[in-house]
């Protein structure tokens, strides 16, 4: 009954924080997203709990005694923390990659560059799955070419093994961040104040820094909340290629998904501590891009509001 007990508090306080809400009006825009963060906590951990128990067929089974909630925690905290900073690094590599692309050329006004990045760009269509097995046929290679191990140990954390891993997560959000990136800044380039700065001689670099992609930031960090969550998607399918200790293999080692010697019974308390763990994560930074596209567009904080 834990998780359906934290399922419960998360509602409480979510409510709590609406109806505080509706006392403090000029508060309203950032409290909507906590209460929307709330909500999406509690049903996580309630819908979760459900579908694992049942789809596990443990009606009957004994509950877990408060000792083996205690321990999923302890097995939790390691994974949690190794799939943050994977998921940070991905970001950073590929939604900062991708919109800094964009801007790039945008900046250069290059028709080349940008025929030349578009059609890079559609990496994206790939499958992870067959990224992953590129990334490590590369370090075969290179293993075979110099004898340097680029990967660190198969199911170790490590810094080969976090490079890799967050490499190929990133690729396919960086792409998808430059195709919306773009699209943005090229919209923003045909603004009425952006055709007055040009007209007043004003060096394009300078327009395309102050004028086209900082009133574009809004759209842009919503652009890579969006592509954050094609991380999530991807994050357990490349923690188990890769063997990375995060919480996404842990996940499927929890439903009984084994790779080569490391097998594994089912444990739908590990299964669900895991997926409440990793949609909290996203939950929470999505609320705050949210918050981040507020301080960024007055006008969106003046809608929520």
């Amino acid at each position: 009954m834990l998780w359906v007990n934290l399922g419960l508090i998360s509602l409480i306080v979510a409510l709590a924080i609406g109806l505080v809400s509706l006392i403090q009006p000029k508060t309203a825009g950032i409290a909507r997203i906590f209460t929307t963060l709330g909500l999406q906590l509690a049903g996580v951990l309630i819908v979760t709990w459900f579908l694992v128990e049942r789809g596990q067929s443990l009606a009957a089974s004994i509950p877990a005694p408060p000792e083996a909630e205690a321990a999923i925690v302890a097995q939790v905290r390691g994974p949690a923390l190794a799939s943050l900073l994977l998921i940070l690094l991905a970001a950073i590599w590929g939604t900062f990659g991708g919109t800094a692309a964009a801007a790039v050329v945008a900046w250069s006004r290059r028709g080349w560059l940008d025929v030349l990045t578009g059609a890079g760009s559609l990496i994206w269509i790939i499958p992870t799955f067959l990224i992953a097995i590129f990334a490590q046929d590369l370090q075969a290679i290179i293993y075979n070419f110099s004898g340097v191990n680029t990967s660190g140990g198969y199911a170790q954390f490590s810094t080969g093994e976090l490079v890799w891993s967050a490499a190929v997560l990133a690729i396919r959000p960086a792409a998808y961040a430059f195709r919306q990136a773009n699209i943005l800044i090229a919209d923003q380039a045909r603004a009425d104040f952006v055709r007055t700065a040009f007209a007043k001689g004003l060096p394009w670099r300078q327009i395309v820094v102050k004028h086209i992609v900082r009133p574009a930031a809004a759209g842009l960090v919503q652009t890579s909340a969006s592509s954050i969550r094609l991380m999530f998607g991807s994050l357990p399918l490349v923690e188990f290629f890769f063997g990375y200790p995060g919480l996404g293999h842990l996940l499927l080692q929890s439903l009984g998904v084994s790779s080569g010697a490391d097998t594994q019974g089912a444990d739908p308390g590990l299964a669900i501590a895991s997926a409440v763990v990793l949609a909290s994560m996203l939950a929470v930074m999505e609320a705050l891009s949210r918050i981040s596209i507020q301080q960024l567009d007055p006008r969106q904080a003046e809608a929520a509001a």
